[in-house]
């Protein structure tokens, strides 16, 4: 009798430890951003990113360079705005790119050249290794970048935007400003020799992070990155005008949340434009129309329709609500 239970303890003990080794193995095999990825998409819409970002390892390797590594921890980004636009056009303008402690990148997705397009920008965010981050890195650095405070001269250009590049690295953030970088001298004296060797250099390296695979293999996997926050921006519409028969006209949507003519706060010196953060479940209402939306389209709040103009806060942006 006492042999049989010895025998039927054993047998448990040996099920239960297969079990454990089997979910281990899973797991391992399931990390996002794992090296065994092998997906060599590049970055489009069609997927919604339902993964936690893989965390980087606090402790790097010797020679490395030193970098916050929290998820909502700007290591490199690079932004362009400014210039003669609509404020509207400004106030929405999404950097073109982010790279975050945890190894995350955020960067604008293609679009298709359908008018109108959609009411929501196309984020797309992959998940790169610590080789990755340092390579990187080590581009902004021999660019350069990593130092404040530097004249890169003024093209004789008029009307066009600035470049920011910030960098977060050894204990330090550094952030650069160029103004109508990717043009020519513009004429003589605005920019030296040594000026424009230097806008050259970091042009050369806003190019390659268009394109992580610069500095990846295999190329990364990309999602739509899939928003917690969303910063809306709107006007009343003029009254409708007479149109021709060949005009695009707009469709018509109910605005599903508190009266646009009082919600939020009004943007100062911007011809009646509001805006306001919308998250959580109104954001999970507002989410569930957008698909329907477009960027002309007319928005039913109150006894008027407005315009709106749509801008997904970035991980370090929502997280500083």
């Amino acid at each position: 009798m006492r042999c049989h239970s010895f025998v039927l303890v054993l047998a448990a003990f040996l099920v239960f430890a297969l079990a454990l080794g089997v979910a281990a193995c899973g797991t391992a095999e399931n990390l996002p951003g794992g090296s065994d990825s092998t997906s060599t998409s590049a970055p489009g819409p069609g997927t919604t990113s339902t993964s936690a970002p893989a965390s980087s390892s606090t402790t790097l390797p010797a020679g490395s360079i030193s970098h916050p590594t929290g998820a909502t921890d700007v290591i490199l980004r690079l932004a362009t705005g400014g210039g003669l636009v609509p404020i509207e056009v400004n106030d929405t303008l999404i950097p073109e790119f982010t790279l975050y402690g945890d190894g995350r990148i955020i960067v604008p997705g293609p679009t298709t050249m359908q008018y109108p397009g959609a009411a929501l920008p196309n984020l797309q965010t992959t998940v790169v290794s610590e080789a990755v981050i340092q390579a990187i890195l080590s581009a902004a650095k021999e660019a350069k970048l990593f130092q404040n405070g530097v004249d890169y001269g003024h093209p004789g250009v008029a009307d066009v935007g600035s470049t920011t590049v910030t960098v977060n690295a050894e204990g330090t953030t550094y952030k650069s400003e160029i103004y109508a970088l990717g043009f020519g001298g513009g004429g003589s004296g605005s920019v030296s020799a040594e000026q424009q060797q230097a806008r050259a250099v970091i042009n050369d390296l806003r190019n390659k992070l268009s394109d992580p695979t610069n500095f990846s293999a295999p190329p990364p996997a990309w999602e739509t990155y899939d928003l917690t926050a969303l910063k809306v921006f709107s006007r009343q519409a003029p009254a409708a005008s007479d149109t021709s028969s060949t005009d695009v006209k707009p469709n018509n949507l109910p605005w599903p949340l508190a009266d646009l003519g009082t919600a939020g706060t009004e943007v100062a010196n911007a011809q009646g434009l509001r805006q306001l953060v919308v998250t959580g479940d109104d954001l999970a209402t507002l989410k569930a129309l957008l698909p329907q939306a477009t960027e002309i389209t007319l928005w039913q709040s109150g006894n008027a329709d407005y315009n709106l103009w749509l801008r997904p806060l970035l991980p370090d942006e929502a997280a500083a609500l």
